[in-house]
């Protein structure tokens, strides 16, 4: 095989592509590319480059597994079938900064907890990480977290503009309400979850003492807030949304953004797939139009 031979210490500055499935070679001062055909201007030698090492995708090590997530050192994983438990001990060997690994059975109730069963690792759900530059405490068994949302929320921060007043109405653990503080300043948001709550305000003083947020406990069905006291509401709880919609409306003056888990329809938007007919979907609201109920 042929291998473009460059100074190591150019090696930064030279844009040539490495053949696929090799890794370069280190000798001495200088670096060897391998290459698929020659490139001008370099030097070509023989060479034997080791391939290059792949990681294994999990479903080739655990086939039942239909989909996982990690937040933070916690892997949490949804199988198809059962799971012999010794197999994911490969997991926390080929995942380093995994320490604790549980499968989800459901998510249950009004305050959409997750159950779950610890199957490796530390036995623990309190973690932290980190999410478009904030940091986040959370304890999984406490509260729901999404983190293939992510994308999602910081599309929707970036949307709202500054001086906005915000509701965020199923806060959690503050994933959404924190981002919103960060740009605008400062942001109410609430949850029945009391739990979620006190994350949120751990949360907070893990990152910006200039972020200002008012957290509140309450029941959505009857909002402590006057009419149209918020610019924008915000309603993440795709199961359950019919059920506030009138209430966050409500308190909303200009926009109201809900998410719906169900067949898509027209005037919303896909946001995630769900599973093989359901998605999670968006609609920006202006609870003025007739059609909204």
């Amino acid at each position: 095989m042929k291998c473009i031979k460059v100074p190591r210490r150019e090696l930064g500055r030279i844009r040539i592509r490495v053949a696929p499935g090799y890794q370069i070679i280190f000798d001495g001062d200088f670096a060897l590319i391998p290459v698929l055909e020659p490139q001008q201007g370099y030097e070509a030698v023989e060479c034997s480059p080791a391939p290059k090492e792949t990681t294994p995708k999990l479903r080739d090590l655990i086939p039942n597994v239909s989909s996982f997530y990690v937040i933070g050192d916690i892997m949490v994983l949804s199988p198809k079938k059962e799971i012999i438990k010794a197999e994911l001990e490969k997991l926390l060997k080929l995942r380093r900064g995994v320490r604790s690994i549980y499968i989800r059975k459901r998510v249950s109730g009004e305050l959409r907890i997750n159950e779950l069963e610890h199957v490796a690792g530390e036995k623990r759900t309190v973690t932290e990480f980190r999410e478009g530059g904030l940091r986040f405490i959370v304890d999984i068994a406490k509260v729901y977290v999404n983190p293939s949302m992510a994308t999602e929320r910081l599309r929707l921060v970036k949307s709202i503009p500054e001086g906005s007043r915000v509701l965020d109405v199923f806060t959690g653990y503050g994933a959404l309400a924190i981002h919103v503080a960060r740009k605008i300043g400062y942001v109410v948001a609430g949850d029945l979850n009391l739990d979620g709550l006190y994350m949120a305000r751990e949360s907070l003083r893990l990152n910006s003492c200039r972020i200002s947020m008012d957290l509140v406990q309450y029941d959505a069905r009857y909002l402590p807030f006057r009419e149209k006291s918020f610019d924008w509401v915000i309603g993440d709880n795709p199961t359950m949304i019919n059920v506030f919609l009138q209430e966050l409306c409500r308190v909303s003056r200009k926009f109201t953004v809900v998410y719906r888990l169900g067949a898509l329809e027209e005037g919303w938007e896909r946001v995630n797939d769900y599973s093989k007919d359901l998605v999670i979907a968006k609609r920006v609201i202006r609870c003025q139009d007739k059609d909204v109920y």
